[in-house]
């Protein structure tokens, strides 16, 4: 795999640009496509949902406003169940009456049942079952369905016991029957006195429901348990639908019957039913549909001019290019004259400016070449002349031995030390061929520097060193500690007129090493040391500044390292270098 990657990577990296612009610019848009595709599913994501708390919405309106038609048809059961004159007939249906008298009791039920029928619009027809199994009926015509069903209902109504049981039968989809056992209220006895059940046109109560989506062929249906007892009339497979449920109320998109539908339920607690509403999906969405495929399809063609349009606009990139590289190549075989045959670029873009720079940039050089021929007779003879009047560096180091040896011969000791002392600092600052040295061979040559300055300043110098065993033989670059002990003696020694403490540390932490110049002289306030951090303070002398020590050495080693100045005013100002410990040396 990783050498498929390089081979990719490399097939693309020898490629032309026009190509190469042809290539991330296909990307982008793939990308840029790939990120709308992502806005549109997140956009129908939301659109569902939205349509899904709407749908919620409406479904969970509906299903209270059957229920409240329903509680209302239970209070006129209810009203039937406790009215004295029903009472009253039933208990003297249960005596020895003759025809007359049973004739009458039926009627009074019957017309008391009538009165009943009216109250509520949705009520098709009251059955009143005595003990004695007599009908007393009101209202339409019953379909047959409710008396081969009797015994069933008789026995819901005997479960409830006394309380309203809803009941739908198999076959009927369009009713639903309320059944409820007649207790005599008589001295509070509670003797059973029959039977009361309430045809209810549930088909009527749902077609008066709102109906929303602009009047699509949604439609409502209603389950109790695994079972579908109700379903408005449509060509929906509405006895196809999934019924199993996890929480109380939600969506899901169902197929029925080769098509997509967006069905919405809502369980109730009032009689545990489960109420769905059924929306074809590709009508829904039909428009969401259609915007997605002709945004996808504009893309595509605005992806196909694009790379169209690139491959002319490159072209007028890349060809003066392919003609510049070209002259180049004749310029590398050293044929300057040959480049006048290439055609220059007209354009005063960036392309024309590369073109006419180069090609100027061509009779310039072909111009110094000739002036160069005839110069490097002049120049070699400068030199030589320049050689003859050198001063050999040996010349000087023997003549301060001359100087020593004759010293030393008048037994003038101070000043063989302090030649002795000078020939070290001059051979070793002069020296080109070690760029880095042991911590011990820059303390000697601070320690060399430190006895010229003690024949100068005397008691005043008062110098010592602290060198851990283990940091001496560390390397560091040269001459990165006698310029810092240099400026201890020009900005604290100088200024003082009591004895200047120098106090030159090496030790070691962790892995790096550190390299310490402190004084007791006059220090310097924050706005000064500030100056000195930025490298702002303008020194007095032509030797090596702290800056540049500190460039050194940030240049060798890293960021990280390099120098740390404090100061007080009247306490004194320690300078820091912080470098890598390192016994060999591994830095260009």
């Amino acid at each position: 795999m990783k050498n498929l990657k390089l081979c990719i990577f490399n097939r693309y990296k020898n490629l032309k640009i026009k190509y190469k612009l042809i290539i991330i610019i296909s990307t982008i848009m793939v990308v840029c496509l790939s990120f709308i595709i992502l806005g549109f599913q997140y956009a129908f994501n939301s659109y569902d949902e939205q349509i899904y708390r709407k749908s919620s919405q409406v479904l969970i309106m509906s299903s209270n406003r059957i229920e409240d038609e329903l509680k209302n048809i239970e209070e006129v059961s209810y009203r039937v169940l406790a009215d004295n004159k029903i009472q009253q007939a039933l208990i003297e249906a249960k005596k020895e009456l003759t025809n007359y008298d049973q004739y009458q009791i039926e009627k009074e039920i019957r017309d008391t049942l009538t009165s009943y029928i009216g109250s509520e619009e949705y009520i098709q027809s009251i059955h009143l079952f005595d003990t004695n199994g007599k009908e007393y009926q009101a209202g339409k015509i019953t379909a047959s369905i409710l008396y081969e069903n009797a015994d069933h209902l008789e026995q819901r109504a005997r479960e409830g016991d006394g309380r309203n049981v809803w009941v739908s039968l198999k076959d009927s989809q369009n009713t639903i029957f309320s059944a409820r056992q007649l207790r005599s209220y008589q001295n509070l006895s509670l003797d059973n006195l029959g039977t009361l059940i309430i045809e209810v046109s549930l088909n009527d109560i749902v077609k008066e429901l709102p109906r929303e989506w602009g009047g699509q062929e949604g439609r409502i249906a209603i389950s109790y348990g695994e079972d579908i007892f109700f379903a408005e009339e449509t060509s929906i497979q509405i006895d196809k639908l999934n019924l199993s449920v996890s929480d109380r109320q939600g969506y899901r998109i169902q197929k029925l019957a080769e098509r997509n539908y967006f069905v919405t339920y809502s369980n109730s607690t009032y009689a545990n039913w489960t109420y769905w509403n059924v929306l074809p999906f590709e009508t829904m969405f039909a428009k969401v549909t259609t915007i997605k495929f002709l945004v996808i399809f504009l893309f595509f063609v605005i992806l196909l001019s694009s790379i169209y349009f690139f491959i002319r606009f490159s072209k007028r990139i890349t060809d003066p290019i392919e003609n510049l590289v070209s002259a180049m190549k004749v310029v590398q075989n050293g044929d300057f004259k040959a480049v006048d045959t290439f055609r220059l670029t007209e354009e005063k873009d960036e392309i024309g400016i590369l073109h006419r720079n180069f090609f100027v940039m061509i009779e310039r050089i072909n111009d110094l070449i000739n002036e160069n021929y005839e110069k490097q007779l002049l120049i070699k003879d400068t030199e030589f002349k320049a050689l003859q009047s050198q001063i050999n560096p040996h010349f000087l180091y023997n003549t301060l031995e001359s100087i020593n040896w004759l010293a030393k011969i008048n037994k003038q000791t101070q000043i063989s030390k302090m030649v002795e002392s000078l020939g070290f600092l001059l051979r070793n600052a002069i020296s080109l061929k070690d760029d880095v040295i042991t911590v011990q061979e820059e303390i000697e040559m601070v320690q060399h520097y430190i006895t010229i300055q003690k024949f100068r300043f005397e008691e005043r110098l008062d110098f010592s060193l602290n060198i851990n065993e283990n940091v001496k033989g560390c390397l560091i670059p040269k001459l990165i500690i006698q310029p810092l002990v240099e400026n201890a003696i020009n900005y604290a020694l100088e200024m003082m007129m009591e004895p200047c403490k120098i106090k030159v540390s090496a030790y070691k932490e962790g892995k790096d090493l550190y390299l310490a110049v402190e004084d007791n002289g006059q220090g310097m306030d924050m706005a000064q040391l500030e100056q000195v951090r930025r490298g702002e303070f303008k020194t007095r002398g032509n030797g090596i500044g702290l800056s540049n020590i500190d460039s050194r050495i940030k240049f060798v080693f890293g960021s990280k390292y390099g120098l740390q100045i404090d100061s007080e005013l009247n306490i004194g100002t320690k300078v820091l270098i912080i470098i890598p410990y390192q016994t060999r040396w591994s830095y260009v």
